[in-house]
């Protein structure tokens, strides 16, 4: 697919996703399964997709689980939160980034908004690769996934992913303000 094309259908992904943030009921569903397609069709399989999903749908089944509790039972804030992830990462999926980049001139009023996507696709590959990292390190280290002391052991781990991202969010958040970009 040509780099204009796969801009186009990523712009289009991603008006999808300001009117998901709006719709409800079947038009939610609509985009629900427009955003898993646009996966698939992007050559990712439906077992990565599955597992890409299952994070946020335990989000999204707490959200529920949540408003359930206090008396204010819905189905909409969950299926939006499912919806904007797909249409989100499958249009940053699309993008044919390494040709965007170097399309852009430092004059346009797109330079911006370009080179905070770049930052924000950068800084979420880092975080996934070091949570990748921690999370095999710790299953290296613990014999067993369920016993005495592997709660802690989890608990640790994601207590140190959560400090190390929040450290490079700071670090990020001060490189853009320095650069003028936020």
């Amino acid at each position: 697919m040509k780099p204009g094309m796969r801009i186009a259908l990523a712009a289009a992904l991603a008006a999808g996703i300001a009117l998901a943030t709006r719709a409800d009921g079947l038009l939610l569903a609509g985009a629900i399964l427009i955003g898993a397609a646009a996966h698939v069709a992007a050559g990712r399989g439906l077992v990565p997709l599955i597992r890409s999903l299952v994070p946020v749908a335990l989000f999204a089944a707490a959200v529920v689980a949540l408003q359930w509790l206090s008396g204010t039972a819905g189905y909409t804030l969950p299926m939006r939160t499912l919806a904007v992830f797909l249409l989100s990462t499958a249009a940053f999926r699309i993008v044919p980034w390494e040709s965007a980049a170097g399309r852009l001139s430092p004059e346009s009023r797109l330079y911006a908004v370009g080179l905070f996507l770049l930052f924000v696709r950068h800084f979420s590959a880092i975080l996934i690769d070091e949570s990748r990292r921690t999370f095999q390190a710790r299953s290296l280290c613990v014999n067993r996934k369920f016993g005495r002391g592997s709660f802690t052991s989890l608990a640790g781990a994601v207590a140190a992913v959560f400090r190390r991202a929040l450290a490079r969010a700071e670090r990020f958040y001060a490189a853009q303000s320095i650069s003028g970009i936020v």
